[in-house]
């Protein structure tokens, strides 16, 4: 069964397959907005520029054009604030509608008809109009102001439009319940394994334990197999935690280091995680890093109070 959960005073998405959590989505998220900013300040090194989207956010834009303080810039939302550092903006937006997408630059460049779409010559003229107001919008006061909301939960609910779709209260939902316990601690069981998941500032360090599993093979048949066996169950959990930057994943020291590399690869991708896998390093831990997604389901569980 392929269910999402929307629970709209939260505004929270929680997709389910066959009774698993798949993924949270938050799609309170100012993350592709569209605002008229004010420039507070630049460094003229990066040329890169503070660019004040609200009284309580600023974004960090690098830019090629020459602003001055107190000019307004055209920017879009494309990072979320992370690890302390600023938000990051792009003069470079880009507008869809149900049939086109758009970018701002190159400034004479053609809409791309979606795939599966057909040709729209009302929707063509609509998305051009709409990236001129955009950019004329530069001109006026006051800023700063959103000029274009995100569709977050549109474009969500479009790329798993199979799903069966159902209003919840995160607050009063089991699988939400069980999903904030495991969420919480650092040791999650799975079968007779388990894994411990630390999160800390710089980098995650995930440990792999064999648990009580018995086995009447050799050692290193054996080790191996729980090693493979914890792979896929790792990157569901590096992708359901959106957990980014460097990650330390501790095995159990075993032959067959290719296989876990080649194993872990596939898993990665099957769960759409934007990874780089290193493999071993010479003291036998494995590392990976990840494109980092704004903060970790965690830390935004957190910062709702949803870790009940």
């Amino acid at each position: 069964m392929k269910v999402i959960f929307d629970d709209k005073k939260e505004k929270i998405l929680m997709r389910q397959k066959d009774g698993r959590v798949m993924e949270v989505i938050f799609y309170d998220s100012l993350l592709h907005n569209i605002y008229r900013g004010k420039v507070l300040n630049k460094i003229d090194s990066l040329g890169a520029y503070f660019v004040e989207i609200s009284k309580e956010e600023t974004l960090f834009l690098k830019s090629t054009l020459n602003y001055k303080v107190g000019d307004n810039a055209i920017v879009e939302y494309v990072r979320e604030p992370a690890n302390g550092k600023l938000g990051l903006g792009s003069e470079n937006f880009s507008i869809e509608n149900e049939a086109y997408t758009l970018t701002r630059y190159p400034i004479r460049k053609r809409p791309r008809l979606k795939k599966g779409k057909v040709k729209d010559d009302i929707l063509y003229k609509e998305i051009l109009a709409e990236k001129e107001r955009l950019i004329n919008e530069e001109k006026f006061l006051p800023s700063p102001k959103l000029l274009r909301e995100n569709s977050i939960k549109e474009k969500y609910l479009e790329e798993f439009k199979d799903y069966e779709l159902k209003d919840f209260d995160i607050r009063n939902s089991r699988d939400f319940v069980k999903l904030a316990d495991q969420i919480r601690e650092s040791e999650i069981s799975y079968k007779d394994m388990s894994i411990i998941i630390d999160e800390l500032k710089t980098l995650t360090v995930i440990d792999v334990n064999s648990g009580s599993r018995k086995s009447k093979q050799g050692k290193k048949d054996f080790l191996l197999n729980v090693n493979l066996d914890l792979v896929d169950f790792i990157a569901y959990n590096l992708k359901l935690r959106n957990i980014g930057g460097m990650v330390v994943i501790d095995f159990l020291r075993s032959d067959g280091e290719e296989m876990i590399k080649e194993s872990f690869r596939k898993a990665a991708e099957a769960y759409g995680l934007e990874a780089e896998v290193f493999g071993f390093s010479q003291m036998g831990l494995f590392e990976i890093s990840i494109k980092r997604r704004g903060d970790s389901l965690k830390d935004n569980l957190a910062k709702r109070s949803l870790l009940f």
